[in-house]
């Protein structure tokens, strides 16, 4: 099976902990993506239900008359207290001190990380074992994809946050 992680583009409002928050794509943001995704197709395309993700799977789905769902699983980390704030805002320590250990320092009334890998991967799993996909398109979030990278590469979920995820990027796997 081919598999593609596609981190949806830069959104409206910068670069924040957005978490749930629902903000739509810049023109660069979907301009971001629609270059990464050039000349590739798929016969499945699942994604987060939040609109910085889903229009751009509805808008290939409907190109490439592939199909795609959404699942609610894919949306990205709750960052709690942290969510739709920047890291200035937050202060660099602190987030700093949150990558290093994500675990032993989650945001104030943030997702429990090892709930969120489990939620992710859930669906992750169900995808990739219906073998009526060849190939697969996920769009979803920088922490879904580091979820799914972390879980591929075998790496424990705590050293997420070492694996870069750059806007609009899509990134191929042979499973």
């Amino acid at each position: 099976m081919i598999l593609d992680l596609l981190r949806h583009g830069e959104p409206q409002g910068g670069r924040l902990y957005r978490g749930s928050q629902d903000d739509a794509l810049t023109d660069k943001g979907w301009q971001q993506m629609l270059d990464s995704t050039q000349n590739k197709t798929w016969n499945f395309i699942a994604t987060s239900p939040l609109i910085r993700c889903a229009d751009f799977a509805k808008h290939l789905s409907v190109t490439q008359n592939a199909p795609y769902q959404v699942f609610d699983e894919f949306q990205e980390l709750g960052f709690g207290d942290w969510q739709g704030k920047s890291a200035t805002e937050i202060g660099q320590n602190t987030v700093d001190q949150f990558k290093a250990n994500p675990v032993a320092n989650r945001p104030p009334n943030a997702e429990y990380l090892h709930d969120f890998q489990a939620r992710v991967l859930s669906v992750f799993e169900s995808i990739i074992q219906n073998k009526q996909h060849q190939s697969v398109l996920i769009v979803a979030h920088a922490g879904v994809i580091r979820v799914i990278k972390s879980h591929l590469s075998q790496s424990p979920i705590e050293k997420m946050f070492t694996i870069e995820v750059i806007s609009g990027s899509c990134e191929r796997f042979e499973i």
